[in-house]
């Protein structure tokens, strides 16, 4: 074993200690108190692409992300939760453990980062009343499906790391419809979510992002979800570039809507779902890079259709999806890219299952004498939860 696999496997190893001790330190005194509980996944990535000069280039690897829980609940309405969350690639150059506000890249940690992704204090009130969510927790609102992706937040997809540091709150309204509020906290050197450049929180204005929505996920016919949402991210939009100090307030609507229907009786069934979103503000295109000389587009949109256990227990699904250069917030989608994506899953174990992708994302926009740039990728993935 080398020396770069051993220091590997020894801080995987450590990270796996801590979390088990932890939880003995807390089990004597009433072991019902305390849950441990985790997911690992793991399988074999591999790419191609083609330059905007026509160069090609390609690579292939082994990644995983392997990630620890320790739950306490303190009686009926209150509940701690912490997790140790770390990717892991074949790639790799180094490994570091931290615990920060900000991750080290635009989309979320790199390969090799150990670091906490949850730690929150959670309330939930009786009859499925109010829940409040403090400290540092993932926040997820995508399409259903197979591919399950979305345009503003969604933390964490595939063997991504992501966190909200901040506060959710989540508050039944009327006849269905819940409305969520989200403060989040930007640090000056980045961020924990999902934030494109030309974004930007050095300015002192833009430390707090809010996002509010309205979601009703009580069945209507065969619709199954309808969701409104508006994120406000103030003083943090360098349309200039970052070198310049103008900074405007990035403002997005986003709307989705999700239907299913049975295929056949206690047989298969056809999940499909839309999301259309829209920036008010973007960056000029001299900035993004896109060969334009005004402002570029706000405009995301995506179709997804899945159907689920056209045999038992296997799924396949479909995605389709674009994202102006202006549109800077999904963690599933790159600006100015469209994307087209079939994705199948085998759930062979009730904790176990088995996941294969292929993508291809091609460039909207491209400077005039260029071609636009394409990505071909695939990976075959198990995903253990325990």
């Amino acid at each position: 074993m080398t020396g770069r696999t051993a220091t590997r496997a020894s801080l995987l190893f450590a990270v796996a200690g801590l979390a088990t001790s932890l939880g003995a330190i807390g089990a004597p005194a009433d072991a019902t108190d305390w849950t441990f509980s985790g997911d690992l996944r793991a399988g074999y990535f591999a790419s191609e692409r083609t330059a905007r000069d026509g160069a090609e280039s390609d690579q292939d690897s082994f990644n995983a992300r392997l990630r620890l829980v320790l739950e306490r609940r303190l009686d009926e309405r209150w509940t701690v939760r912490t997790r140790v969350a770390g990717r892991f690639s074949s790639e790799q150059d180094d490994t570091a453990v931290y615990l920060r506000g900000y991750a080290p890249t635009r989309t979320g940690t790199a390969f090799g980062d150990i670091t906490l992704d949850e730690a929150y204090l959670g309330y939930q009130a009786p009859d499925d009343g109010l829940r409040l969510r403090v400290g540092r927790f993932q926040t997820a609102f995508s399409v259903p499906g197979v591919a399950s992706k979305g345009l503003d937040r969604n933390d964490s997809p595939g063997v991504g790391v992501n966190w909200t540091d901040g506060v959710h709150l989540d508050l039944p309204v009327a006849g269905g419809w819940r409305g969520h509020v989200i403060g989040q906290y930007r640090n000056p050197k980045g961020s924990g979510g999902v934030a494109y450049a030309p974004l930007d929180f050095s300015d002192g204005n833009s430390r707090a992002t809010v996002f509010v929505g309205l979601e009703n996920k009580h069945r209507l016919g065969p619709i199954t979800q309808r969701m409104l949402s508006l994120t406000w991210m103030p003083h943090s939009l360098a349309d200039r570039g970052l070198a310049d100090p103008a900074r405007e307030d990035y403002i997005t609507v986003d709307a989705r809507v999700a239907a299913e229907w049975p295929l056949g009786a206690g047989g298969p069934r056809l999940v499909t779902g839309a999301e259309v979103g829209y920036a008010t503000q973007t960056p000029r295109d001299a900035v993004a890079g896109t060969g334009g000389t005004g402002d570029t587009g706000g405009l995301a949109w995506q179709v997804q259709a899945s159907v689920y256990d056209f045999a038992p227990n296997h799924h396949i699904g479909v995605a389709v999806g674009s994202a102006d250069a202006g549109w800077l917030i999904s963690p599933d989608y790159r600006p100015n890219d469209r994307s087209a994506e079939i994705r199948y899953q085998w759930q062979f174990l009730p904790k176990t299952s088995m996941e294969a992708r292929v993508r291809e994302r091609r460039e909207l926009e491209h400077p005039k004498g260029t071609r636009a740039r394409v990505d071909h990728d695939l990976y075959v993935r198990l995903t253990h939860k325990f």
